[in-house]
């Protein structure tokens, strides 16, 4: 199971489009061919399978247990934001072809205040003007607590939210950030049109049918048809960016085992998703492209030492055991669609990533050097014993839904063996895995996983922060604590990177936890489809600014 390393990069740079999506047909509205500019358009239909259930609820400020990525994903078709982040180079920008705002906003000399400039010719699907206003109306509802928006600890940071006129925006936040930080939060609310929700509940889909079947639009597709099976956006008549080619984009509900047969017997046109284990099936299908690639804010596998208990707190220890891994193994679990992890971030990651740090290579006879240093020796028996003769057992505990870190652990297990380690292994169901290492702390070593977020350095908080939200290990150090302070308000990009490089080189030292491998991100689309292809980014769809838009099927 995947979860994300800061709520920075999954709340606000996802939902910031979705936030600006209230979707649907405007009245008296209708698809068809024609662009805003009235020429003519035959872009066909895309149909896309996803692993899962189809959103029921799609507000633009989701609460928690309705925020996905599927959500996400409905959310860029349905809308854009004010500026948008270029997945190759982690740069913002604003791309005349799909956001808001006129350009970046201007940022005060204290770096607190960010003024933002709408676009003259935005607006909604049923033709109203997008004013300032529809953002104001949206912050005042998403900001208060009781509403209980996922993302509501990152706007949090915010001081004020100001429209002093139709087409200005002025975002003040609490504090100074780094640069990439604070446009991440100053650019984290987006409109809701009032002239359909205003007089009805913010969080009541009974009482707010627009929370189950909005009814407009500021993206270049709006809603047309829902079912549990399938949702239908058809082209937006009155979108004002960059006209995509497609008219219609249908998302259908599949399993595993069906996603692959939809696409191979044409019922779609992209296989979004499917098992690691189907990626050699998917390469045979002749009328398919099928991409893999390395996301710079991809999944990762990580080795969790738990630093308060007393057989692990010995450095030496952790090292030996370390070394006594070969990632280049841990490729095969992932149908070998991955690649070895020798730093804190991808190796894609390449701004951010600090090479120059140790590696822990894989070699056992240093490794059976290192535990006789930390007090270790084999008994008669080929058992590890300390100096009381207490053998060095170790309980690997992994989620059942993930079996390639089962098989991961299970390898492991055979590699400890060898140094004589007692190892056991134990499979908990996801929600229980979670809880044991992530809220009790009750582990010896886990088989983390870590993904999605943002590709800033600031990911990293979480995990090695004294207090951080996911810092599982029970890691602490005040030179690292410092670091992060430092980081997260630099301005200058050059001395951030040397700060950030200085707190990867300190963590790896420490070796609170070991990086195995970046898994790949894999997708199906077929051949009559042109103008796809991966970015740095893990979503295709989502990608650089939605390079959907240019994307066209063949008739």
């Amino acid at each position: 199971m995947r979860h994300s390393n800061y709520r920075l990069g999954t709340i606000l740079l996802s939902v910031a489009m979705l936030a600006m999506a209230c979707s649907g047909p405007g009245a008296g509205q209708t698809g068809g061919n024609q662009g805003a500019g009235g020429e003519q358009r035959n872009g066909g239909t895309l149909r896309i399978a996803t692993l899962g259930s189809l959103p029921t609820i799609l507000h633009p400020y989701p609460q928690a247990e309705h925020y996905s990525d599927q959500l996400v994903n409905e959310g860029a078709v349905m809308g854009a934001g004010l500026i948008n982040l270029d997945d190759n180079t982690l740069e913002f920008g604003a791309d005349q072809n799909y956001v808001m705002a006129t350009g970046l906003p201007t940022i005060s000399a204290d770096g607190r205040t960010f003024t933002f400039t709408l676009r003259s010719d935005i607006k909604w699907s049923d033709g109203k003007p997008i004013t300032s206003a529809d953002f104001l109306y949206a912050w005042q509802n998403a900001s208060k607590e009781e509403n209980n928006w996922v993302g509501f600890d990152d706007v949090d940071h915010f001081e004020s939210f100001a429209t002093p006129d139709a087409r200005t925006i002025v975002v003040t936040l609490k504090d100074r950030f780094a640069r990439f930080v604070a446009m991440s939060y100053a650019a984290g609310i987006g409109p809701v049109p009032r002239q359909v929700w205003e007089g009805k509940p913010w969080y009541d889909p009974q009482a707010n049918p627009e929370i189950t079947k909005p009814t407009v639009v500021n993206g270049p597709w709006m809603p047309k048809d829902f079912s549990t099976e399938h949702h239908t956006y058809q082209r937006n008549p009155n979108w004002w960016g960059k006209q995509p080619n497609i008219d219609q984009i249908d998302f259908v509900s599949a399993s595993p085992d069906t996603t692959l047969e939809l696409l191979r017997t044409g019922q779609v046109e992209w296989a979004m998703n499917f098992p690691p284990s189907q990626f050699q099936t998917a390469k045979s299908l002749a009328n398919a492209n099928v991409f893999n690639w390395t996301s710079a804010s991809g999944l990762y596998r990580v080795l969790l030492f738990n630093l308060q208990r007393p057989q692990l707190r010995d450095k030496r220890v952790r090292e030996a055991l370390s070394r006594a891994i070969n990632r280049a193994d841990f490729v095969q679990f992932e149908e070998n669609l991955a690649q070895p992890q020798l730093g804190l971030l991808p190796a894609s990651n390449t701004k951010w990533l600090n090479e120059n740090v140790e590696h822990y290579d894989f070699d056992v006879n240093r490794a059976k050097q290192l535990l006789p240093d930390a007090g270790y020796r084999l008994d008669g028996k080929g058992a590890l014993r300390d100096g009381s003769g207490t053998q060095l057992n170790l309980e690997i505990i992994y989620p059942t839904t993930s079996q390639p870190r089962q098989r991961g652990a299970t390898y492991i297990q055979q590699q400890w063996k060898q140094l004589g380690v007692d190892v056991s292994v134990t499979g908990l169901e996801a929600n229980a895995f979670f809880a044991k290492y992530g809220r009790q702390k009750d582990f010896d070593v886990a088989m983390g996983s870590y993904g999605g977020g943002t590709p800033d350095p600031i990911v990293l908080e979480s995990q090695v922060k004294t207090d951080g939200q996911q810092n599982s290990d029970g890691y602490s150090n005040p030179r690292v604590d410092q670091l992060l302070l430092q980081g997260i308000v630099e301005q200058d990009d050059t001395r951030r990177k040397a700060i950030y490089d200085e707190l990867q080189k300190i963590v790896t030292d420490d070796l609170p936890f070991f990086n195995l491998i970046t898994v790949q991100s894999i997708t199906a689309i077929d051949k009559k489809v042109a103008g796809a292809s991966p970015s740095k980014g893990d979503n295709m769809l989502t990608a650089n600014n939605m390079q959907i838009l240019d994307w066209s099927i063949k008739q």
